[in-house]
């Protein structure tokens, strides 16, 4: 039983790498880990204690990141299109209910609930409404947002001075 028991420690020890385990004296000398650790406990000991001591704590190097200079760039006339460039218009839309579009100004576009119905009236009487003016990015979202939910919405380019 013993021969057999070191047999399997020696290839358990051949499969996690026995050079992990052992202390460079011992590899040196031609043996490895696990055959050595069968000559004597106190040599196990040892060489577990020794390569347990080695290993040092881990630590980080601080990375090193560089600073991006800030540059003023000439904002291009189409960039430039105001604070608020865009409005986004709704339609009178005789196939949806009137709480639908209200929720849907509600919960897509963030009016309020006083808000939204009002808008939702004016469009109904009036035949249009404006909903909000804002940049082109947030007026697309708005834009296909609501056109997805089945209203009848366009957004169209304002002057600052309107």
């Amino acid at each position: 039983m013993p021969k057999l028991l070191q047999v399997l420690l020696v290839a358990f020890f051949a499969l996690i790498g026995a050079s992990a385990f052992a202390p460079s004296t011992a590899i040196n000398r031609g043996t490895t880990a696990a055959t050595a650790s069968f000559a004597s406990p106190r040599l196990t000991r040892h060489i577990i204690t020794t390569s347990l001591s080695m290993a040092g704590p881990a630590t980080l190097e601080p990375t090193k990141t560089e600073e991006k200079k800030k540059t003023e760039e000439p904002v291009k006339d189409d960039q430039k299109q105001g604070s608020e460039g865009w409005e986004v218009r709704l339609f009178n839309d005789p196939m949806n209910k009137r709480e639908y579009v209200a929720r849907c100004l509600t919960e897509i576009v963030g009016l309020s609930d006083g808000m939204a119905y009002q808008v939702m009236m004016q469009a109904h009487q009036l035949g249009l409404a404006a909903i909000i003016r804002c940049h082109q990015e947030r007026a697309e979202l708005y834009r296909d947002s609501l056109v997805e939910n089945g209203l009848v919405v366009d957004m169209v380019p304002v002057a600052d001075d309107e």
